[in-house]
Parts: C-alpha cells; structure tokens; sequence
C-alpha cells in the first residue's frame, strides 16, 4: 500500500481509540485495512474509515507502529507484509519491520444489520448538535447500563435525544417522520461526535445493534435492550418562570465555584428580579447577584449541585434561557429561547426516580 502520511495518520487518529490494549484476539490489537477501508474493532463498537484507492490488500498494522507512523516525515509512505505476515513500513530512508497477524484472523462486527429491524437517514448536522446537547448528563460509568445510553428516539413526529444520570436530564428534539427507539452506549456516542462525517447519515437498527454510515466512516455499534425512563412525564409545568442572560449566570457560577475546593452546593436565593448565587464553607464565603428578566412573586431558597449547573448551561447555546422552580424540592428546569432543548437539574439530596418506559 502507498498511501500519503498526512491521510493515513489522520485516519489512524480517529480509530485508534477504538483499539483494545488487552484483548484476547491479539489481532484485534491493531487496525485491518480491507476493501479500502481502515477497521478497527472491539466488543462494543466497529468503526470503518475509508480510504481512498486503496481497494484489494488486506492485512493489519499494528498498534505500535501508529506513533511511527504519525512521526514519519510528510510524504509517500509504502506498507506491504510478505507471508509471513510480517509488515514493513517504508519512507525516504526510513524502514522498520514489526511481526504482523493473518487479517483473517481480525473477527469484525457484521457489514449489515441482519434482518428483523429497520433504517432511517438522519443528517450529520441534527444528530451531532442533538447529540451534543445532552451527552453531559451521560454517566462515564456506573452500575446501572440504561443510564450510560443516549436515548434516540422518534415518535409522534419528533426525533428525541435524552440524556439522564440521576441528577441531571437533558433533552432535545427536532421534527422527524418515523418510529423507533436506540438506546445508544456513551462511548459510541462520543465516537460519532469525532469523526467529520457530513450529509445524510443513514442507520440499520435491530434490537441489538446499529449502523451509522456516511460517506467516509461506518460506526457499528451495540445497542442496550430494556425499557428506558419516561423522561417526557419527569417535565412538567411549575409555577415561577423567568429568564436570564446564560452567560451572566454561568460566569457567576464559575467565580463562585473558583474559591473553594470543597463539594459545597451553590445556594440560589430568589426575590423578585433578583437571583443571588452564593457559596459559604470553611473556604469560601462568595455571594454575587444577577438580574432577572422577569419578577418571581413567591421568595425561594433552593441549592444546586455547582457542577452539574455548569454543566447544563454549557450545553445551551442561546443568549437567553428561562428557568421553572417549583419549590425548594422541585428541579430547576431550562429552556433555550432558540430551539427545544431543555434541561433539568435536581437540587441537592433529591435523586430522580425511574419511571416507566
């Protein structure tokens, strides 16, 4: 294979995290180049990055030739294995040979969904920005596997992305024909956000897996099965409403957040047009105002997790947001003044039960 270092490094970047360290399946240690893509693949996710003319060889390169790769000068650089399968990597006056692995021994998820489910096309732009939206409110980790999924789901003409962990629940929508329900892992979900896939992307769905295509890159990945939260019923009307400039308030958060170390929630305290945010522990004692668009009637004290407000108004990207209260038991709830996202976030010492899917 020849093949120009810039396109073959970038290619390698975007794929290597899928690589497993430690996996049984020594070949899947590294990444198969067939059919003119670049594979990579674990026990959760496949990814394909196409390259362009390289159809016909097959073999593996091995995970430790991708920082040589990445750190050989610009250029031409020519790969080839012989049968016994070991590669050499070839530049100027650059040559270095590692012991490879028979490509048919890299077990790959299946190129289709078998049959059973259904497809959709969705374009790049919708599902990356929904996506974004609410990843935040994704745990990384933790004991319960329904969590740590993007909702994506399509009813009742709409397309909605959800994402919840307890504490926090952020949703986002937009106009959809169709019917379905994927219950996406986060990791596969970070891995679409990376890669510059563009136009229309379509997805094979059954009940256990999916496929995102795009013209440069295919994203297999699992699906977790179970019925998941009704996040539509945890929304619901509460009686003080206002608005608020997002970024007065998010930079007021992360003063007060700057001068302590401690988990210490950040107080809300609500009088007529004014919200005032304060912090007071063994290390801080911080207070700072902000001006509410809109009067509250009914007085209210009420404490929030520091981060988790921060986080959710990270995700917002208007210049104005309205926020719910319903008392200092009830969530705060967002709303973007330019699109359906909207957020809730539960104060201290409250947790968000399940409900019913």
């Amino acid at each position: 294979m020849k093949i120009g270092k810039e396109e073959l490094t970038k290619k390698i970047d975007k794929l290597k995290s899928v690589v497993p360290k430690n996996s049984p399946t020594a070949a899947l240690r590294g990444i198969l180049l067939k059919d003119g893509y670049l594979i990579a693949s674990n026990n959760e996710m496949t990814v394909k990055a196409k390259l362009e003319n390289q159809n016909g060889e097959s073999f593996i390169i091995p995970a430790q030739a991708f920082d040589l790769i990445k750190n050989l000068p610009d250029g031409e650089i020519d790969i080839s294995e012989n049968d016994k399968n070991v590669i050499t990597i070839k530049t100027g006056k650059i040559k270095n040979s590692y012991q490879g692995f028979p490509a048919e021994t890299f077990k790959y998820s299946a190129n289709r969904i078998a049959e059973g489910g259904g497809s959709t096309a969705i374009h790049s732009k919708v599902l990356k920005e929904s996506m974004a939206h609410v990843l935040y409110a994704i745990p990384n980790k933790g004991n319960n596997a329904m969590m740590m999924t993007l909702c994506l789901h399509a009813n009742k003409g709409k397309l909605n992305f959800v994402g919840l962990d307890g504490h926090v629940l952020a949703w986002d929508q937009t106009a959809f024909d169709g019917e379905f329900k994927l219950l996406i892992p986060r990791g596969a979900v970070e891995k679409l956000l990376s890669l510059e896939m563009k136009g229309e992307i379509s997805v094979e769905y059954n009940k256990n897996s999916a496929i995102f295509r795009s013209e440069d890159y295919d994203v297999y990945t699992r699906l977790i099965e179970g019925d998941y939260f009704a996040y539509e019923k945890l929304f619901q009307e509460l009686p003080m409403t206002t608005e608020v400039n997002r970024i007065d308030m998010l930079e007021a958060i992360v003063r007060a957040k700057l001068c302590t170390e401690e988990l210490t929630p950040t107080k809300f305290e609500i009088e007529d047009d004014t919200l005032k945010l304060s912090i007071k522990d063994r290390i801080a004692d911080y207070s700072e105002s902000i001006q509410l668009q809109t009067p509250i009637s009914e007085k209210l004290v009420i404490g929030f997790n520091s981060r988790l407000v921060l986080e959710t108004l990270k995700a917002f990207s208007c210049e104005n947001i309205s926020l719910s209260f319903g008392g200092e038991k009830l969530p705060m709830i967002l709303n973007a003044e330019d699109s359906d996202l909207r957020s809730m976030v539960l104060p201290c010492a409250v947790l968000m039960k399940r409900g019913s899917g």
